[in-house]
């Protein structure tokens, strides 16, 4: 059951950081466009999202070296912050596309 789960999350974490890579691109772009209107919690959303991928793939090594008891721990873990940081980040395209 733990693999299972364990699997599971993997899979949204992989799907969310694929999002989170398209978000990123679309936030530079709009960002790009129209540098007037950039919201003042831009700077901070990007810092965050920059900031978590280097996070993310130093608990992914120790995920990779840790013993299997805390996998499934680890894994809702990540899984949980890359929620939180493509739920931000998404928030910040809607705030600056519905400007337009």
């Amino acid at each position: 059951m733990n693999q299972t789960i364990t699997f599971v999350f993997t899979i949204i974490f992989l799907l969310e950081s694929f999002w989170e890579v398209r978000l990123f691109s679309q936030l530079q772009a709009l960002a790009i466009q129209n540098p007037t209107r950039i919201p003042p919690r831009f700077a901070k959303v990007i810092r965050l999202e920059r900031r978590w991928n280097w996070i993310s793939w130093i608990l992914i090594i120790l995920l990779l070296l840790t013993s299997s008891n805390f996998t499934i721990l680890w894994v809702s873990l990540i899984t949980l912050i890359e929620t939180y940081v493509v739920w931000r980040m998404d928030n910040m395209k809607s705030k600056m596309t519905s400007e337009d």
